[in-house]
């Protein structure tokens, strides 16, 4: 954000700098004219400088402790971020399988220091408690003076790619979210927000959907769509939605964006999420936030929280009409699609404040107006996987 900022913010600079030199010259009795033509130099020398381009240094080599079976999953999402660095191999036991592509194994864990000296390992990771213990013991007693850094697989993988993974998460991850400074619930100044944003959203948005409510009624059935869903501690509330699709015997299933029943109305409406602006009226009514995560049905919920570890963790906060995971991970329509938008959830759950939130919002009007959501979520598929191996 910061590289396009400065640039943008050149003209702003050169505009409040000329303003002031006009004061300046006044009192010196400098010609005003030289001195704006001085101030849009250093204006232009700050564009400049700021698009100039770094050096390219060497690539950061990352080598992973514990795990072997993560290496593939770790190597897949760092397609879409090649800055980052590159996977050298894994540090351990050979897996029980054949691992794909060109990872490898470096060596013993015993021979740890050796490896990271061979190797040129710039940044390790550990992927379990026990190879975060025996990195540290190895660590002080042989190279303290090495420029390796370590880190703990998870917190790299919420660093980098905005999610936390399910393949290599533990309990002890728990502790985020049941320390005393962690504060669960809606705080008030979120809720103020949450009825000030519906308040005005729905005034905005009537018109719209009247359009709406008129078009969906040609098309014959109901206006509005009505479902059960399960919200903050796992209590059940009525959603409310513009009926998108065809009216169906009732069953409880995953939807798509390519799903059959849509309407033709409904595909527009769900491509650009005009079906959710009813839900302003669950906000108001405070069964759901502004950004959260998002409602799943009963049934549904049931059974992903019988697959997918710390599911129920979702449930600590308040469902939202947008969230991180839906600006990220788009539309589920499987188990595993609901396992990686847990990922983007849980990450949420444990960063959410004020400027995350109004970073979601940003991110939501972005993917409404470019629709370019979802491009990263395929590569991080593995690492959402549950029972990881090579071939996720």
């Amino acid at each position: 954000m910061a590289k396009w900022l400065v640039p943008a913010s050149g003209p702003l600079i050169f505009l409040a700098m000329t303003l002031a030199s006009d004061l300046v010259a006044r009192r010196a009795h400098i010609p005003s004219r030289k001195l704006a033509i001085v101030c849009l130099a250093g204006s232009l020398g700050i564009v400049l400088l700021s698009l100039r381009r770094r050096p390219r240094s060497r690539a950061v080599r990352i080598a992973l402790l514990g795990n072997s079976e993560l290496v593939t999953a770790l190597n897949q999402a760092l397609v879409v971020h090649p800055s980052v660095g590159q996977v050298v191999g894994y540090v351990g036991e050979p897996p029980a399988g054949p691992l794909q592509g060109h990872d490898h194994r470096l060596g013993p864990e015993s021979e740890l220091p050796a490896i990271i000296e061979r190797n040129g390992i710039d940044l390790l990771l550990v992927s379990s408690e026990e190879a975060r213990r025996s990195a540290f013991e190895l660590l002080a007693a042989n190279c303290l003076d090495m420029k390796v850094r370590v880190i703990e697989l998870v917190s790299f993988c919420e660093e980098t790619f905005g999610l936390t993974a399910l393949a290599a998460i533990e309990p002890r991850w728990l502790e985020s979210v049941l320390h005393p400074s962690y504060q669960p619930g809606t705080p008030r100044s979120k809720r103020i927000l949450d009825v000030v944003i519906s308040l005005v959203a729905g005034l905005l948005a009537a018109p719209v959907l009247a359009v709406l409510a008129v078009l969906v009624k040609l098309d014959g059935g109901p206006v509005l769509y009505r479902q059960m869903r399960i919200g903050e501690r796992g209590r059940p509330f009525e959603i409310l939605k513009m009926r998108s699709m065809r009216s169906t015997s009732e069953h409880e299933q995953w939807s798509s964006r390519a799903d059959p029943r849509v309407t033709w109305i409904g595909r527009f409406m769900r491509r650009t999420h005009l079906d959710e602006l009813p839900q302003i009226v669950n906000v108001f009514r405070g069964d759901m936030s502004i950004v959260g995560p998002r409602p799943e049905q009963p049934a549904l919920a049931e059974r992903l929280r019988l697959a997918i570890p710390y599911y129920d963790v979702r449930h600590l906060v308040r469902p939202g009409l947008t969230g991180w995971a839906q600006v990220r991970g788009g539309y589920a329509g499987s188990e595993a699609g609901s396992a990686l938008k847990v990922c983007y959830d849980l990450y949420y759950i444990k960063h959410r404040s004020f400027s995350v939130d109004c970073v979601i919002l940003l991110e939501t009007v972005r993917t409404l107006v470019f629709d370019r959501q979802w491009q990263t979520a395929s590569a991080h598929r593995a690492l959402a996987s549950s029972t990881p191996s090579p071939q996720t």
